[in-house]
This record gives structure tokens, sequence and C-alpha cells, in this order.
């Protein structure tokens, strides 16, 4: 009897490579110095330059005008690519302990994470387009920053006051301050729209015929007291939000990731019933398990 046929099938092989460990957990820190060191690296240019006023001024003043605005890019464009990172991590980590499948706190973990993400684009925007290039598309990224960084802020407070979930940490501890911090983020955004909008009207009254940049705001300016409160708000929001996601710091310690590399090959098998039986049983070897099921979104 002449030998049953060879099929070509898919065969695979997999190879598991270790993870990052707690390294993670600094990511947080990295974002603070990307963002922090940036502000201040930019904000020591343009004070130097003659580009603004050493006193309180806008965030987006200290990366206007060139060079600075090219540092100011490069620091922004690198902390929102962290940023992204870290909240994705966060959403996989209430994933991973949301063993009850809720369905609140997995509805509140998916709009967590599109609002991160739309601050994190937010951030990316005020990198690229200057103020006095593009105005009306630089103020929609800072809109999408703070508007989406404190909702975000809300979102994930509220998750750490629900006892239907276990988030592998006393999160807990960290609920009563990541709200606190969401409200001054709140307040502190009214503040400045307020004060912005009001100082601004005064500059341009007494400013409207002649060419003075509003970078150069000083105390002999129409609006100065004001502007400075907006300022400093604004500050203040951004320090917020950085502090609120250094408390991630012990939750990103304990996540731990994998890479799973799976390399295709061509073999070959015995077109018989023992054959495929065996071929069944090899392709259900390399399928991976996981210790949790995910909820269904």
């Amino acid at each position: 009897m002449a030998p049953p046929p060879h099929l070509p099938v898919q065969c695979s092989k997999t190879k598991t490579l270790q993870g990052f460990g707690s390294l993670l957990g600094y990511l947080p820190f990295l974002l603070t110095l990307l963002i922090g060191g940036g502000i201040v690296i930019c904000y020591c240019m343009a004070v130097a330059y003659g580009h603004v006023e050493a006193a309180f001024p806008y965030i987006s003043d200290t990366g206007t005008f060139p060079p600075e605005s090219c540092v100011f890019t490069l620091f922004l464009n690198c902390a929102a690519v962290v940023a992204l990172a870290i909240f994705t991590l966060k959403y996989l980590h209430v994933v991973q302990y949301n063993r009850q499948c809720s369905p609140a706190v997995t509805r509140i973990n998916t709009a967590a994470l599109i609002t991160g993400y739309i601050a994190a684009f937010g951030i990316m925007v005020v990198g690229a387009f200057q103020e006095t290039n593009v105005l009306a598309v630089h103020v929609a990224g800072a809109m999408m920053a703070f508007i989406g960084g404190t909702v975000y802020m809300f979102l994930i407070a509220s998750l750490g006051f629900r006892q239907d979930v276990n988030f592998g940490v006393d999160e807990r501890q960290y609920a009563k301050a990541r709200l606190a911090m969401a409200i001054l983020s709140a307040i502190s955004f009214i503040i400045m729209i307020i004060c912005t909008k009001e100082a601004f009207e005064m500059w341009y009254s007494q400013h409207i015929d002649d060419e003075k940049k509003p970078q150069l705001w000083n105390k002999n300016d129409k609006g100065y007291n004001v502007h400075l409160v907006a300022t400093a708000f604004e500050w203040v929001m951004a320090l917020d939000l950085l502090a609120f996601l250094m408390t991630f710091s012990q939750e990103l310690h304990i996540i731990q990731l994998q890479v799973v590399l799976v390399r295709h090959t061509h073999c070959s098998i015995l077109s018989s019933p023992a054959a495929s039986a065996n071929s069944q049983h090899t392709t259900q070897d390399v399928l991976i398990d996981t210790d949790n099921e995910l909820c269904d979104s």
C-alpha cells in the first residue's frame, strides 16, 4: 500500500521573554522629568532671549518662539508617549484585577482610557502648534490636555472608592488624595479660564493700536494681576496632574510584562485520523492560557 500523502500545515513555536519587572513603576517619574525638566529648560531659554517676562508666564509662552519652541516640542512629544504608556498600563491593571467583571468598573475604566488618550494627544498638539502660528489649534490642544486630564483624574479616583474590585494594592488609601487632586484641577481650570478671558480683554483695550506681544506682559500693563492669577493656576494644574500620575507608581511596580514571540514554520503531517488527532493536540499545546478571563466590554 502506498504511504499516505503528506499535507503541509503551519506549525508554531513560541518563546517567552521576561518582562520589564518593577521598572514600569518609574514611568511616572520619567513623565515628571520630561514635562518638568522641559518646561524649566524652555523657561530659562525664553527669559534669557527676552521672549517672556520672568514672573509666571503661561506654560505655552515658554515654548512659543525659537529656539526654545524646538525644545518645547521635543519634550512634550516624548512626554505624550510616556503618558500613553501610563494610561494603557493603568487600564490593563484595572482589567486584570476586575475579577468580578463589574460592568460599572469596565465602563469607567474604558472611559478613563479614552480621556487619557485625548489628554496625551492634546499635549502633542500643544507642542506642535505654537500659539503665534495657529492659535485656534493650540488652544484646542490645551483644552484637550487640561479637560481630558481632569476628567481622567475624576474617573480614576472614583475607582478607588469601589468595593467590588481588588486592585492588588490598597488603592483606597490613595482614593481621597486623588479625589482632592481632581477637585483642585477642576477649580484651577475654571479660575484660569475666567482670569485669562478678563486679563486679555484688559490687555487688548490698552494695546489695540501697538505691536507689543502679550508674552511680555509686565506690571505696567492693564490686567497684569489678573494675568498672574491665571498663569499661576495653569502651573498648579500641570503640577497637580503630574502629582496625580505619580500615585500610580506602586500599582505599576507590581505589573509584570512578558513578550511572547511566535514563529510559524512549514511542516507536514500524515493525512490519517491518528495524525490529525496529534495535529490538534500539537496546536492546543502552543495556545497560551491565562489565569483570568477578560470581561466582555
